[in-house]
């Protein structure tokens, strides 16, 4: 026998012994299968063992570790056991458990629901029954008003009404009428809708409703315009207290159920139907969730005007029937016009920006290498240890400011920051609009007025006050149409001038002197002709584009070193420039100090309008502040703390440390006090605006609203537009108040948002 025979023959008796080895193995499993078969299920003991160490000895999230001892409580009573079939309980099978509860306890609470239905909850499924509900709502002044829908996406969307719900105080009746549920007896949806069709659209029928900008919407796809809104509780509730957590109706409710004389309940829609759609819920469970909703706005309208007919909520009370109230039609009708999308040019865009993100990335490969660009990780690598660069921010940041800071010496580090511009603005924008488009050809965007703390709008899907040049310009005006921007110029420093009562900071607006070159020259000491628009001072500096970024550091309290950084200049040249501008104008220094004096007493400050922003528990951290830093004072024999009081040894730890804690709280809640008023003050009177605007709107044909960007207007007017109609939008805005300076609004023309053509440009 050769040796390859040999070979042969032992590679063969290797593979028969390896199979003998798999066949053994395969007994052997079989054979405890079998066992674990015949093995008895677990016994209370071994499951208590196990549950003793899950709850106790395993690192369990905050979260998981409530749903454990909610499980554990429940086995414990026998309301739930475990899987039969499962031979070792574990964690895993302990959180399978409280899904399971989950779903028993929901179907427990459904029945409890349908069982306890107040007597005067009422399911609408006749034409009699839809009779009565009309001749309430002929005799009713003021209702409740919710509807029911089966997704969110209700603004020309996929989603629509399901049913509606509508309360009545008088006779302290709640009904609900089903229209599109999948099982049980309904009405026609077309004749619900022209019955109640003309209840809904009076303006004397006055409707109570919570969020009621989405139940506009939803009306408005069933033909519907709703008017006479005598109060969204949301709305009102944020008026009232700008700094509640949330606003969703139960959790007020909750809060406030007291006062409401209810009991509080904690059940979501997410617990009581999982993701279930409404349009799925059997109708006598839909009765009662859907009632309970308007018996709850209607009870929290009445708990709210009860608060506002409080004497020392006159001014609240003036703000929100007299401003915000009004408001939300024009915010329904901006959200509904919409701006229109050229998706040409919105691919064109696209196109282009990815191209030139592809060029930006293969240049980056070549100096940087293949890494991930959006991963700091991989960044800070390439940058601190391949490349040696000085690591300025002493932790090896990637963020943009350090960035921009490496960007003076390192042309590459400019491309980098290129790259992730262009990223943002597609991910961000471009990529996401057409998506947003509905089947208006318009992107419909949502505008919120009580989203902030100041009074400000916001606005998402697109957030349009952030939404970039490259991005505006895929709006365009419909054919016959221009989109007009009315910009007020200039309102934060115009209210600022106001509200300090520096007649040297009011002295430019009065006589027509530019602002920003005025103040430049003024603060800095220099002659007026390095102070103009574009021009330099010996230093090589821009004073009047100084002065513009500076001015707002200024008001809102901005450090020297975030001004350093905005201004790309030395920490020490900030903080004098800081300084010069309080030598300059001392009224503004002194307003600004009695703000916080105010804001110390009292805990809140207020806009011109009377909106209020609080800041609970200032007043103890306020003193402890001034009493920490007279003491300081006193050590140092200086006459304020200086920025750099942790170097000073003769100060004791636990005095440095006790400031520290307090100092950033303080002078935090000191730049949000000013921040309020000015800012505050400012989106009152854009609101104030909107209203007039919205009046101009309903005089001339054709005349919308699109929205509005920070201190600007957007609207759609014919073409044809007179001079004299654009001197109508000019003093409805400027005659929105009455300061101590002229109010001014430039106003500009555009076929594409964006693309802006002057006024006398537009008219020559």
């Amino acid at each position: 026998m050769t040796k390859v025979d040999i070979d042969k023959a032992f590679d063969f008796s290797q593979q028969m012994e390896n199979e003998k080895k798999k066949q053994e193995r395969v007994k052997k499993k079989v054979k405890k299968a079998n066992k674990e078969k015949q093995r008895e299920p677990l016994s209370s003991e071994e499951i208590e063992k196990e549950w003793q160490i899950i709850l106790y000895k395993r690192k369990n999230t905050a979260k998981d570790q409530l749903r454990l001892e909610e499980t554990y409580q429940a086995w414990k009573e026998g309301k739930i056991h475990p899987d039969p079939t499962v031979r070792r309980f574990s964690k895993a099978e302990a959180l399978r458990m409280y899904w399971r509860l989950v779903d028993i306890n929901r179907k427990e609470k459904l029945k409890e629901m349908v069982e306890n239905t107040p007597s005067n909850y009422h399911l609408v499924q006749t034409e009699d029954q839809l009779e009565h509900v009309c001749d309430w709502f002929e005799k009713e002044k003021l209702v409740a008003l919710d509807t029911e829908t089966d997704g969110l996406d209700v603004l020309y969307g996929k989603n629509k009404l399901v049913g509606i719900c509508l309360s009545f105080p008088t006779i302290d009746q709640h009904v609900y009428i089903p229209i599109r549920h999948n099982e049980g007896n309904q009405l026609p949806e077309d004749l619900v809708i022209e019955k109640l069709k003309p209840y809904l659209e009076d303006p004397a029928k006055r409707k109570v409703l919570h969020n009621a900008k989405f139940d506009a919407h939803v009306l408005k796809m069933e033909g519907i315009t709703l008017r006479g809104i005598e109060m969204d509780t949301m709305v009102a509730m944020w008026v009232l207290n700008e700094n509640e957590p949330t606003y969703r109706l139960k959790d007020l409710a909750n809060k406030y159920a007291k006062y409401m004389g209810i009991k509080p309940e904690h059940d979501t829609f997410e617990e009581l139907f999982g993701n279930s759609s409404f349009n799925e819920i059997p109708l006598d469970v839909a009765l009662v969730y859907a009632a309970k909703d308007t018996d709850l706005t209607l009870k929290f309208y009445q708990f709210i005007e009860r608060q506002l007919q409080r004497e020392d909520l006159k001014k609240i009370r003036r703000l929100y029937y007299k401003l915000e109230n009004p408001l939300i039609e024009v915010c329904i009708e901006m959200e509904q016009n919409g701006f229109l999308l050229n998706e040409d040019k919105a691919d064109e865009i696209r196109k282009q920006l990815y191209k030139q993100k592809d060029e930006i990335e293969r240049k980056l490969i070549e100096i940087f290498g293949d890494i991930n660009f959006n991963s700091p990780a991989q960044l800070s690598k390439v940058l601190y240890d391949d490349m040696k660069l000085p690591d300025i921010s002493g932790q090896r940041s990637t963020d943009k400011i350090t960035l921009k800071k490496l960007a003076g010496e390192h042309k590459q580090i400019k491309l980098l920051l290129d790259y992730r511009e262009v990223t943002k603005l597609l991910s961000s924008f471009i990529d996401k609009l057409p998506e947003m488009k509905k089947r208006t050809g318009r992107v419909h965007g949502q505008f919120i007025q009580s989203a902030t703390h100041t009074g400000r709008f916001a606005s998402r899907e697109p957030n349009l006050q952030q939404l970039p040049t490259e991005a505006r310009v895929m709006f365009q005006a419909p054919k016959g149409y221009v989109i007009i921007g009315a910009d007020f110029s200039q309102i934060e420093p115009r209210v600022l001038a106001h509200m300090s009562g520096d007649t040297e900071l009011q002295r430019p607006y009065k006589e027509g002197q530019d602002l920003y070159s005025t103040l430049a020259s003024k603060t800095l000491g220099l002659p007026m002709e390095y102070c103009l628009d574009g021009a330099k001072d010996p230093q090589g500096r821009e004073p009047r584009k100084m002065m513009k970024t500076g001015l707002l550091a200024v008001m809102y309290g901005t450090s020297m070193f975030t001004l350093s950084n905005q201004l790309e200049i030395p920490v020490e040249e900030a903080e004098q420039f800081i300084n010069d501008f309080y030598k300059a104008y001392p009224k503004v220094d002194r307003w600004i100090k009695s703000v916080w004096e105010f804001v110390k007493e009292n805990e809140y400050v207020e806009t011109l309008y009377g909106r209020k922003r609080r800041f609970p528990r200032h007043k103890h951290k306020a003193r402890l502040y001034d009493q920490l830093a007279t003491e300081i004072c006193r050590r140092l024999g200086t006459d304020s703390v200086p920025n750099n009081f942790w170097e000073y040894k003769q100060l004791p730890y636990k005095l440095k440390h006790q400031f520290q804690n307090v100092k950033g709280s303080v002078e935090r809640v000191r730049r949000q006090a000013v921040n309020a008023i000015i800012q505050g003050s400012a989106a009152d009177i854009m609101k104030i605006a909107l209203l007039r605007l919205q009046n101009l709107c309903d005089k001339y044909e054709g005349w919308k609203i699109l929205g509005t960007v920070h201190d600007e207007a957007i609207l759609e007017v014919p073409e044809t537009i007179t001079p004299e109609q654009v001197a109508e939008i000019e003093q409805a805005m400027v005659g929105s108040v009455q300061l101590d300076v002229p109010l001014k609004v430039d106003v500009a023309f555009m076929y594409e948002w964006g693309n802006e053509i002057s006024k006398d440009e537009w008219f020559r």
